[in-house]
């Protein structure tokens, strides 16, 4: 019976290991979660990814407030063309460094030709001229940005994370 209890006891242990193991994540894993959690808007999401250190300078609240995408439907249309692929990973004792390739729509360059396109005059002060400019300069462009595809742009960016306690997390 005492072996029974001890084969038991052994194989109890044997599960707990991996089943803790199996939800800690490798630092590949946990960055792409953070980038997928902050293209697609999800702030608490990537907040949970932060390093403790990181939480202590700012609060959910605060993070959510200097990160969130703003309305859903933008965050979905804009995020749905950026993507990221990881370069590379150096990992040091509880440090890592990882490089990502992000491609995402050349903002800066979409930024431009719309301010590029505004007349001198600037936007009409009537309510109703204003609302015609703005809808047709809308229109133009995502007819255009349609027509000819988003301009993207791919950028390295460097990212650096701690292994802790509950496994690996981003350092901002």
């Amino acid at each position: 019976m005492l072996a029974l209890i001890l084969v038991l006891f052994v194989f109890f242990l044997f599960i707990l290991y991996f089943v803790n193991k199996g939800s800690t994540l490798t630092a590949q894993e946990a960055l792409g979660n953070y980038l997928n959690a902050v293209i697609g808007g999800r702030t608490e999401a990537a907040y949970n990814y932060l390093s403790a250190a990181d939480k202590a300078k700012e609060s959910l609240p605060d993070y959510k407030n200097a990160n969130s995408l703003g309305s859903g439907l933008i965050a979905q249309v804009i995020g749905g063309k950026i993507s990221f692929a990881l370069e590379n990973l150096d990992i040091t004792g509880d440090r890592a460094t990882a490089t990502v390739a992000m491609t995402s729509p050349d903002f800066p360059l979409m930024i431009q030709d719309i301010f590029q396109s505004l007349p001198p005059a600037g936007i009409p002060g009537q309510t109703l001229e204003t609302l015609t400019f703005v809808c047709r300069h809308i229109s133009h462009f995502l007819d255009k940005y349609q027509g000819k595809g988003l301009p993207m742009q791919t950028t390295k960016e460097t990212f650096s994370l701690l292994r802790e306690g509950d496994g690996w997390k981003i350092k901002r």
